[in-house]
Formats: C-alpha cells, structure tokens, sequence
C-alpha cells in the first residue's frame, strides 16, 4: 500500500518506509538527545545535594533541573508520537514510556486527557523512571482512582529520598499547579499521589 501521489512523475512512498524513518529518527531523539537531556538532569541533581551549594545556589539550579526536565519530556512525547500513526492518549504514552523504561508493569483505571491527566502522566513517568534508577525497581503497578493514584514498586524499600534530589521539588510543584499533593515511603517502593484538602 501506498499513499496517493498528485503527481504521476513521483516514485511511490510507502507506508511501511514511512513508518521506519519515524522509529529511525525517534531511536535518534531517544538514544542522542533523550538521553543527554537526562545525564544533565543528573548531574543537576548531583551539585543540588552537594552539602557546600548555597541556599542562593540551590534554588538557582533546580530552576534549571525543572526546565530540563520540562524539555526531556517534551522530547519524550515526540518520540511516543513517532511511533504512533496517531496521537496518544495520555494512557498510551503512560504505557509507552513505561515500556521505554524497560520495567515489568500493572496499571489499573486509566489517566483522563485533560490538562490534570497529562500533568500526572508527566509525574508519573518521572516517579517510575526514578524508582528504576535509583531504587533499581524492576516492576511497578499503578492504580489510578479519580482523586488518588498510587505507586508500589519493588525497589530497595530502605533507599533514602531527599527532597532536592531526583527532580522531587519540581514534581511536587507539579502537583500543586494543579491541587494534587505526593506521599513517599519504603524509599521509592510505595508512593502515593492524592488531590489535596
């Protein structure tokens, strides 16, 4: 099969050539750009836990770790949507960035479309990609209620979480711009996401 030319001279362009220059050049975004957004990310993380960073400092740079984190997942959502025909519903993209992750995954109910769902997706991409890397969690399960979500994983349950490490105060941020409020315990092994009081 292959897509209608209005001119008769073209060669004819096939969907499934279509299809493989999309996931070609979203293996480029993920393998080049995604992942140098993220080792920034890291290193960020890295200077804001350093006990000699001054209050000033700190603020400074985790201004700059949300921004980075804002733009690795803008560039994660154009990589989802290359390797879909269609565009992905926030569902979708949860699943797809879940299997990125390469974890084992439950997910029971499902994020609406809107701007909250999308805003949670966001967060929960960064939750589960954060219980991987640094709770080396291998499966999670999701349950999604219309004012609670929680997040059990089996990552070390006595890994130490601090607040200016690993992006947490720009997704508590994230929560509060849209009335929603996070809970962490057992390290990242159980977290749970609630629309505050």
């Amino acid at each position: 099969m292959w897509l209608i030319s209005n001119s008769h001279k073209r060669s004819p362009i096939y969907l499934t050539d279509i299809a493989e220059e999309r996931a070609r050049i979203a293996r480029e975004l993920h393998d080049g750009i995604a992942q140098e957004l993220a080792a920034i990310g890291y290193a960020l993380d890295g200077e804001i836990g350093r006990k000699d960073t001054t209050s000033e400092s700190r603020r400074a740079l985790r201004a700059i770790r949300e921004n980075v984190t804002q733009l690795n997942a803008k560039v994660r959502a154009e990589i989802f949507q290359l390797r879909s025909s269609r565009e992905l519903s926030a569902q979708e993209q949860l699943e797809a960035a879940l299997s990125a992750l390469g974890i084992d995954f439950a997910i029971f109910g499902s994020l609406s479309d809107d701007s909250s769902g999308l805003e949670l997706l966001k967060v929960l991409i960064e939750l589960a990609r954060n219980a991987r890397d640094h709770g080396d969690a291998t499966t999670c399960e999701i349950d999604i209620a219309t004012e609670r979500i929680t997040l059990e994983n089996d990552g070390h349950p006595s890994h130490i979480v601090k607040d200016q490490r690993y992006g947490l105060v720009g997704i508590a941020e994230r929560l509060e711009s849209i009335g929603w409020e996070m809970t962490i315990a057992d390290g990242f092994a159980s977290i749970e996401i609630r629309k505050a009081m």
